[in-house]
């Protein structure tokens, strides 16, 4: 826990912070309802207000010790309107995160901290109404909430419950900022201000391997026989760790990490094959049709309702490359897109690509890891998770628990 004293602090040495909120008319001005603080960010900054009657939305790069005032519930002049903020919880929860993690609709380059502060008391529900003024019109403030903050084109999307500030602040100590990824080496590239006794630790359940960074910033480490499963690859310094990137299994889903590539077309589809059908890999003989498609969506939803994962289309059961057709690639991708988008709701974030192996082409579908729940069939919901090599149906109590409701019993 830190404390508010703390966080305003920190805020307050800042020349300027960049800083998003969402604000509802009140009789004194404009209250705040939720705000985000990022601390440390560096270039251009769109600015942009959407006023309401009564919501609106504000990013701005402003003073640190004005946004401190805001979250010591000092009233503020901003964008021409008299913001305050309620009285937040006198402490709040932090967690430390890697690179490249995304940050809403976006990717942050640096490791950060987070700091979740509540409100003191929560704000009582809100009638919905249609929105109409200076920004998009929509039809009520969550979806307006989700397209300012997230870019995202949902009525019920991934706003935090129950947070009044989420603070972020980036660390420029160290980073991994290049993972190059070979059938036999792992070369990293590290970035950062405060590298001097920095190591560079690459683990799995083989073993340890510990490298010092030299004046190039660039260790190489040899892989004869690949990345092994639940290989850890860290930056750290004595016994604090700076950045790290995790490789749970070969065939681990795409999470959007552009910090690390494969040097070679299909060397990453190679290692899927390579290590068969598992918890993020399912293979397909070719794209299914009509009621044959249902199996490989229920798959694509678990995989968005879990941890992620990828369909291989030109691949049979046991790992043999069949290929899909190389003439009629747009078609095939447009009909893979377009039965995800109708059968799976949410729409869930999708990668589709054609990658050639040993003179024919498969078709990859890479599903990154969403929020909460992914449910196949719009007009019966169903909701999966992947077990091992299978899809099976989740079970109520999991159902909900994925939507944050007790567990049971269940009648």
């Amino acid at each position: 826990m830190t404390s508010v004293d703390e966080l305003t602090a920190m805020i307050e040495q800042r020349a300027t912070v960049d800083v998003r909120l969402s604000l509802c008319h009140s009789t004194d001005g404009w209250q705040i309802n939720y705000g985000e603080v990022l601390v440390g960010a560096e270039g251009a900054i769109r600015e942009r207000t959407w006023r309401y009657s009564q919501d609106a939305f504000v990013e701005r790069r402003l003073p640190g010790p004005l946004v401190a005032e805001l979250v010591r519930e000092k009233p503020q002049q901003l964008a021409g309107l008299t913001v305050t903020a309620p009285a937040a919880q006198d402490a709040g929860n932090f967690q430390r995160l890697a690179a490249n993690v995304r940050y809403n609709n976006t990717t942050l380059p640096w490791p950060r901290t987070e700091w979740h502060l509540n409100p003191a008391t929560q704000a009582s529900t809100r009638p919905r109404s249609v929105l109409v003024g200076d920004g998009p019109s929509y039809l009520h403030a969550e979806a307006a909430f989700n397209a300012f903050f997230y870019a995202a084109a949902t009525e019920t999307g991934p706003r935090p419950p129950h947070m009044l500030w989420r603070i972020v602040r980036l660390d420029p100590r160290g980073r991994i900022h290049q993972v190059t990824i070979a059938p036999d080496t792992l070369t990293v590239l590290v970035q950062g201000d405060q590298l001097t006794g920095a190591m560079l630790e690459l683990s799995s359940p083989e073993g340890q391997r510990l490298h010092p960074l030299g004046t190039s910033g660039q260790v190489q480490f040899d892989t004869p026989h690949g990345l092994t499963p639940g290989t850890l690859l860290m930056l750290r310094s004595d016994n604090d760790w700076m950045d790290f990137r995790y490789f749970p299994a070969p065939g681990s889903p795409d999470t959007g990490d552009r910090s690390v590539t494969w040097d070679l077309p299909g060397a990453d589809v190679s290692v899927l094959i390579a290590g068969g059908e598992t918890q993020y890999v399912e293979f397909k003989d070719q794209l299914p049709v009509h009621k044959h498609r249902r199996k490989m969506l229920k798959t694509v939803a678990a995989f968005a309702s879990g941890e992620g994962g990828t369909v291989l289309i030109g691949v049979s059961d046991d790992g043999q490359i069949t290929g899909v057709d190389a003439t009629n690639l747009d078609e095939l991708t447009l009909a893979v897109r377009g039965m995800i988008r109708s059968m799976i709701d949410p729409d869930p974030a999708v990668t589709v690509r054609a990658v050639p192996i040993d003179g024919k082409t498969v078709l990859v579908i890479e599903v990154r890891a969403g929020a909460g729940w992914y449910a196949y069939n719009r007009e019966k919901p169903e909701f999966y998770l992947r077990r091992g090599a299978s899809t099976m149906p989740a079970r109520l109590a999991e159902i909900a628990g994925g939507f944050g409701q007790p567990a049971g019993p269940f009648r």
